[in-house]
């Protein structure tokens, strides 16, 4: 076995040295945190001791450990978690440097991927990183679902493309999980819904105070507060007298508290707001004075899935000085591009509770599952 030590500022520094010297196969045997330079001991410098090393002969294993025989994947479903446990060295663990190794471990995996050529990956793995890049998922993201898809394949360089594509939906799921942040469960006197012009709020603040008369069974009040748009008003008006529930207008916050106490009788008030250029802060300045701030408000952020993802960062990012309790993403049916969803939940905490998937009111609209999000994902029937 070649070795060679590498000191360096970060693992990102050193995968390319790695990589020119040692080759593609080289493997992570430790790293260490090290303090450098310096003069007369002192003014050091934090740096990262890297240990690779690398087999001279094809018929050499390339592990430094040997792995226990596994049951073949057809009789045993696979956890990536687990190969990655495994591939860790027993005297790492004695050690007490296992959280490290294996976050230097996970990182080795992402940044491999990343500057992979697409020609080099496994035939297995091709058509699902295709479907991945066309859905619009972050390198972030994708490089944490295909690095642990890849491991399993050096365990078992036999797996099926189905069974590879079962793994996918398993890995989105537990990523899933992992980031997600559950809906707040506080009572509000109102819940507002805020949004950039055109996604569609009116719509879908029908469907659900329809979910919520219907399914529920609870009395429901309207405010509207965007006056800049006839249209919208009557719109709102419109879906008020079919399910035969109270609205109120607003033009200021005055207004608006009194509308709350009209419609204090309610089990549930649903707020429409005005379209706005939610990338400007001024227009979230004039929604904050909008709002009571003796009341507790539930905010609800609308976006269309049809928005470049940096577009919906920027928004969201906007709205730091306001408290954001959910997501709710439309336009589903107008995009066949899903992999917003998934961005959303890695980057942000703010839960995502539905998605619109059309124009019919009160049936188009789903609430957000795991399995429905990477259904998406993976382009699956929903029932799947």
């Amino acid at each position: 076995m070649r070795l060679k030590t590498y000191v360096v500022n970060n693992m990102t520094e050193a995968i390319p040295k790695i990589k020119r010297d040692l080759g593609p196969d080289a493997l992570i045997l430790n790293t260490k945190q090290i303090k450098t330079g310096g003069y007369l001991g002192f003014f050091k410098k934090a740096k990262l001791e890297v240990i690779a090393a690398v087999e001279p002969a094809p018929s050499e294993s390339k592990r430094v450990v040997s792995i226990k025989p596994e049951i073949q994947a057809s009789e045993k479903e696979m956890d990536v978690d687990s190969e990655l446990n495994k591939s860790v060295s027993p005297i790492d663990k004695n050690e007490g440097n296992l959280d490290e190794l294996m976050s230097e471990l996970k990182s080795l995996k992402q940044f491999m991927f990343q500057v992979i050529d697409e020609d080099r990956l496994p035939e297995t793995l091709k058509a699902l990183n295709k479907k991945l890049n066309a859905q619009g998922i972050t390198a972030e993201v994708q490089s944490e679902i295909m690095a642990k898809l890849m491991l399993v394949l050096e365990q078992h360089p036999n797996t099926s493309e189905d069974k590879i594509k079962a793994l996918a939906k398993r890995e989105i799921i537990k990523l899933i999980n992992a980031h997600k942040k559950r809906p707040s469960r506080r009572k509000a006197d109102i819940i507002c819904f805020i949004g950039p012009t055109g996604v569609g709020k009116t719509t879908t603040i029908a469907k659900i105070a329809a979910d919520y008369l219907l399914s529920e069974d609870k009395k429901v009040g309207l405010i509207t507060s965007d006056t800049y748009r006839i249209a919208a008003v009557e719109q709102l008006k419109t879906y008020a007298g079919i399910l035969n529930i109270p609205i109120r207008v607003v033009e200021s916050s005055v207004d608006l508290s009194a509308a709350i106490d009209d419609l204090s009788g309610c089990d549930i008030i649903l707020m429409d707001t005005a379209g706005r250029n939610y990338q400007q802060k001024q227009y979230i300045d004039d929604l904050k004075q909008m709002l009571p701030d003796k009341k507790e408000i539930q905010i609800n952020l609308v976006l269309s899935l049809t928005a470049k993802y940096e577009d919906m960062k920027k928004i969201i990012d906007n709205f730091q000085t306001i408290v954001m309790d959910q997501l709710i993403l439309t336009k589903k049916d107008e995009t066949s591009s899903s992999g917003a969803i998934l961005n959303l939940i890695y980057h942000y905490s703010i839960p995502i509770r539905y998605i619109a998937n059309g124009q019919n009111v009160p049936d188009d609209i789903l609430t957000v599952t795991p399995e429905l999000i990477a259904n998406f994902v993976l382009e699956e029937d929903e029932n799947d």
